[in-house]
């Protein structure tokens, strides 16, 4: 849906959708009304758990990084864009098996560690 939006024109003078910021918009106004609405079902305080400024940064980076995403669907597929978001964890996980060895704590691999590896070899075939 993310994708129609952005890269499909709209209307007689066949427009492309322009404004990303307004989408993260409706998109968080939609997601705040559900979740208070789970909430007043469930009957659950609405209190927040920590002070409210704690959670600014982590808001402020999930706008703009949902704001980039929409913003690179107009040059990129959404597979591709995905697979992006998917493979900057590969230099991390990489980085951090390589300094277990350098510090000569090996894990010994097992069945679920195999399936995993299995899976994301899988994924990027």
């Amino acid at each position: 849906m993310q994708e129609k939006i952005m890269r499909v024109p709209y209307g007689a003078d066949k427009e492309y959708f322009k404004y990303s910021l307004f989408l993260v918009f409706c998109n968080r106004i939609t997601t705040s009304a559900v979740s208070a609405g789970a909430l007043l079902a469930s009957k659950k305080a609405l209190d927040p758990v920590a002070p409210v400024y704690k959670y600014c940064l982590i808001s402020v980076s999930n706008i703009l990084t949902t704001t980039c995403q929409y913003e690179a669907l107009k040059y990129v597929s959404f597979p591709v864009q995905t697979l992006a978001k998917c493979a900057k964890m590969i230099p991390v996980m990489v980085s951090l098996e390589w300094l277990s060895v350098v510090e000569g704590k090996f894990k010994k691999w097992d069945v679920v560690d195999l399936v995993g590896v299995l899976i994301m070899v899988d994924y990027f075939i």
